[in-house]
């Protein structure tokens, strides 16, 4: 019974507990971005979504105008495309991409600080 005792000892945890313990710590504290960074880099996404899809945007946009309560049934085809273009440039892979050039952006800021101080 002790080697099940020890290996439910995680389900049996309290939260604060398991936010105490180093390992849990420290794969928290090196993959977890700051709340304000994560929301930049998702209005940096949604941005970028926005632009590349103008066109099927405006599009929907229009079908809705001309038919009002009826969009539901008449315009499936632009709500189609416009997702299917959202959502080509949400991908988790497109996120991790503006990730990584805004880590970039910020180490060129940084440095660029850094030689402005000497």
């Amino acid at each position: 019974t002790s080697k099940a005792d020890s290996s439910c000892r995680h389900l049996r945890m309290s939260l604060n507990d398991a936010r105490l313990e180093s390992e849990n710590r420290d794969g928290r504290l090196t993959t977890r971005k700051t709340f304000p960074e994560e929301k930049r880099i998702m209005d940096i996404v949604k941005a970028e979504a926005l632009t590349k899809c103008q066109p099927d945007i405006a599009a929907f946009a229009e079908c809705a105008k001309a038919n009002n309560i009826l969009v539901i049934f008449n315009c499936r085809e632009e709500n189609r495309k416009m997702n299917e273009c959202v959502n080509l440039f949400s991908t988790e892979a497109h996120i991790d991409v503006v990730r990584q050039r805004r880590a970039a952006e910020q180490a060129a800021a940084s440095l660029a600080a850094a030689a402005a101080l000497k």
